[in-house]
């Protein structure tokens, strides 16, 4: 099923031409109609006649993707609830709890993560505790327990600390006294209402009284713990409760452990790894200087978190958006061969239609849902149909592309003879000179049978210029074709107005020759009534190299 509340990237191929950049933003006005949030972008740097045309009808460039790999923006809580460093544990426990999760940050006053404080974190403490038989505070806020307890502070400072381990005066007088001169100086004592208790164990030089069950104190031990310096705490609560909350008062940082910490640009697959392979719940997300911005747990990576794209213009993954593979694809439109790389679990928008340009194929599912594309996305439909079929003049040309061509041109308010013009106007702009934008420009890369190659396309009306530069030409050829892993490269430097191209290859120049018959010893060709990439040069490679499967 597609989730249509979720965004969409709207993507043409990379090196993207007026065809592919025209389609993302006219198929994403369709996506939008049917209710999807869709938003038009690109792979790469628009050409120069594109931004001419986009200027001339009003439209921005869309947005640069450069990757749709998830990462950890996309699954992450933003902005998670979290204790400060110093805070009783009680307050984690209690957030744990209500909001039923395993754990919670613990950041310092500047929002810096310290600690992770978890189910599993608090369970080791605790057991480490058990086995010692002793409840022993250490550095504990007296607002602390005061904060969990309701208690009532009646001698000493908010601000000071309880420490030492923590007595229960639960015996005879004579065995508190011998108690009260053994261990006990320095340390904490809890106790009902025993004022001879409670003066003895003053006098004895504990540090800190806390006198169970709401009991007043008596002036005298009033005046003791004043004159001994020992905090004096009445609390509301039994003892039992009085020590459970004394525990719980401890700092929570005392039971944090160590956070594995990431970056919002993390990839999730690497968060998942991490999770799998180190048996870790949650993952922390902080910025540049270790500030708290958000929370990865496991249930976070049970849910489809791929990002959703629809593919305009292109259906090969070699010639789509980097980690195209990791993504959800919801919808095709495309004049292309189909390449089989698009396989999903739930039926989505698959429309590749034999036609010279992917906005036809958009205008004609615009007429069919019944919706008015607006006059200035229309009229950019117009010039990438121009555009694409070499100004109505190319072998993929069909009768449906002249007859959307007029039907859009007469919608706009222009002739089809002045659209003609202004794009032989826009596309002599894309004329490049630097070889290697000549070849990298415009480029498309297949991977069939395990052969990965190149054909790249440049348009001219001066085919003669490009002779003087086949040398330069070839060597940045080469270049690309040992970054990119190629088996062989082919260029075509096509005139629109002639109907021809000259072709250039490297790399496995014998394959190239054999497939599209041709004499390449001249470090080029001159092939006449060649123009079409997709049509007459494509299909003859696929068929050859079919045969030496054979």
């Amino acid at each position: 099923m597609m989730v249509r509340h979720m965004k969409v990237m709207v993507l043409g191929h990379r090196n993207p031409d007026t065809d592919a950049i025209v389609s993302a933003i006219s198929f994403s006005y369709i996506l939008r109609s049917l209710g999807y949030e869709a938003v038009a972008g690109r792979v790469g740097d628009i050409q120069p006649e594109t931004r001419i045309v986009l200027e001339k009808t009003g439209l921005d460039v869309p947005e640069l993707v450069e990757d749709v790999k998830p990462r950890v923006r996309d699954v992450m809580t933003p902005n998670p609830i979290s204790v400060r460093l110093g805070e009783p544990v009680k307050k984690a426990i209690d957030i744990l709890v209500s909001k039923a999760i395993r754990s919670v940050p613990i950041v310092d006053g500047d929002n810096k993560v310290y600690g992770l404080f978890s189910t599993e974190s608090f369970a080791r403490y605790f057991l480490n505790e058990l086995i010692s038989l002793r409840l022993t505070l250490r550095e504990v806020p007296v607002r602390n327990f005061l904060e969990i307890s309701n208690s009532r502070l009646v001698v000493g400072s908010s601000n000071s600390v309880l420490s030492g381990r923590v007595y229960v005066a639960a015996w005879s007088l004579q065995a508190i006294e011998k108690r009260l001169t053994e261990d006990i100086r320095g340390q904490i004592l809890v106790v009902g209402d025993r004022e001879d208790v409670q003066i003895k164990a003053i006098e004895s030089g504990i540090s800190a009284l806390i006198v169970t069950g709401g009991f007043e104190v008596s002036p005298s031990v009033v005046e003791k713990a004043m004159k001994n310096n020992v905090k004096l705490i009445i609390s509301p609560y039994d003892t039992y409760t009085t020590l459970r909350l004394l525990d719980l008062s401890q700092p929570v940082e005392y039971f944090a452990e160590k956070p594995r910490t990431v970056t919002e640009d993390s990839l999730v697959k690497d968060v998942a790894r991490v999770m799998v392979n180190e048996g870790v719940r949650t993952v922390l997300v902080v910025d540049s200087i270790g500030r708290l911005r958000g929370i990865v747990t496991r249930r976070d990576l049970v849910r489809d978190y791929r990002k959703r794209v629809a593919l305009v213009d292109h259906n090969e993954f070699s010639q789509s958006v980097e980690g195209i593979e990791e993504s959800a694809v919801i919808a095709v439109v495309d004049h292309h061969r189909v390449s089989g790389d698009v396989k999903t679990l739930d039926p989505i928008i698959f429309r590749v239609e034999p036609l010279g340009s992917t906005n036809t194929i958009i205008w004609a599912m615009s007429r069919e849902l019944g919706l008015s594309i607006p006059k200035n996305v229309a009229e950019a439909m117009l010039y990438a149909i121009l555009s694409d079929t070499l100004l109505l003049k190319s072998p993929t040309t069909t009768a449906i592309d002249r007859a959307v061509a007029n039907e859009i041109a007469e919608y706009v308010g222009l002739t089809l003879d002045q659209a003609i013009e202004f794009m032989r106007i826009a596309m002599a702009a894309n004329e490049p000179s630097d070889p290697r934008v000549i070849v990298a420009r415009d480029l498309k890369i297949f991977d069939v049978g395990g052969i990965s190659f190149g054909i790249a396309q440049t348009f001219t009306t001066r085919v003669g210029n490009y002779i003087s530069m086949v040398d330069r030409i070839k060597h940045a050829m080469d270049e690309v074709l040992r970054e990119k892993g190629l088996r062989f490269l082919v260029l075509m430097i096509t005139d629109y107005i002639e109907g021809n191209s000259l072709i250039i290859a490297s790399g496995d120049i014998k394959t190239v020759e054999k497939a599209l018959e041709t004499d390449l010893s001249k470090g080029y060709a001159l092939m006449q009534g060649v123009t079409s990439r997709k049509s007459q040069v494509l299909p003859k490679i696929l068929r050859y190299i079919e045969s030496m499967r054979i």
